[in-house]
């Protein structure tokens, strides 16, 4: 963690947040996989997929808490953001989008613009969570493991 305090609250809520919204996304992947499926289906022909990318979400948000490694973690997670944002964004240039099934979309509930408008503030909740993710991994003081005691 930086040595400053306000900088050490801002890794920690950057970090906080980053997993948080990882961790809730990859448990709606194996939960409700279908959206996130039929999107992914246009990319990748294998159902599995998604089960992966849920518990690489659940694994890379559980490495974030562990604050362990949080430069390696954040980088990680702004590089996962920035290879689900290139998705998105693919997308989008659809002439017939599909939900990305991130969080709470629905598939067939939906009429097309309200399933752009969903991708768009997918995009745009993506690019504050790369600039989180990104905070942590330039202003984490060391990605030395630390002993439990100096948490």
């Amino acid at each position: 963690m930086p040595t400053h305090r306000p900088l050490q609250i801002l890794v920690a809520t950057c970090t906080i947040l980053v997993a948080l919204v990882f961790f809730v996304a990859g448990v709606q992947k194996l939960r409700v996989p279908d959206p996130t499926v039929t999107m992914i289906g246009r990319y990748i022909d294998s159902p599995q997929a998604v089960r992966a990318i849920g518990f690489m979400e659940i694994g890379l948000a559980t490495w974030m808490l562990s604050f362990r490694t949080p430069r390696l973690a954040g980088g990680a997670a702004a590089l996962a953001l920035a290879g689900f944002s290139v998705l998105i964004a693919v997308e989008l240039q659809r002439n017939a989008p599909l939900p990305c099934g991130c969080l709470e979309t629905r598939p067939g509930l939906e009429s097309p613009h309200a399933i752009r408008r969903g991708l768009w503030v997918s995009l745009g909740r993506n690019a504050f969570l790369i600039l989180c993710a990104t905070s942590v991994a330039v202003l984490a003081t060391s990605d030395k493991p630390r002993a439990s005691s100096e948490f």
